[in-house]
C-alpha cells in the first residue's frame, strides 16, 4: 500500500502557506485519511468532505499506552485495516 504521511502541527500555520505549497503537500483528487488522538473534527478540514478521520470522541482513560492503543484501535494493524476498508469503499 503506497501512502503519503503528513503531520500538521498547526492547521492555521499550514493553511497560511502559499496555495502551491498546500497543493504540493495535499494534492487534489487523492483519498485522505486522518488519524487523531483527539477529536476527529480537528482534521476534517485537511481530509475534506470525501475523506475519513478516526479520532476519539471522549477522553480521560487511564492505562498504559499499549493497553489504550489496543482498546481504542490505535495499533498499526487496526489503522491499516481501517485505511484499506476506506479505500475499498471509495473505489467501489
Amino acid at each position: 500500500l503506497a501512502v503519503r504521511v503528513i503531520s500538521v502541527i498547526s492547521e492555521g500555520l499550514f493553511f497560511s502557506q502559499k496555495p502551491e505549497y498546500i497543493k504540493n503537500i495535499l494534492p487534489d483528487n487523492i483519498p485522505r485519511f486522518g488519524l487523531s488522538a483527539g477529536l476527529p473534527v480537528t482534521l476534517q478540514t485537511l481530509v475534506g468532505d470525501q475523506g475519513r478521520v478516526i479520532g476519539l470522541e471522549s477522553f480521560g482513560y487511564s492505562a498504559p499506552a499499549e493497553v489504550l492503543d489496543q482498546k481504542l484501535g490505535y495499533t498499526a494493524d487496526t489503522v491499516f485495516e481501517q485505511v484499506v476498508e476506506f479505500l475499498k469503499e471509495i473505489r467501489s
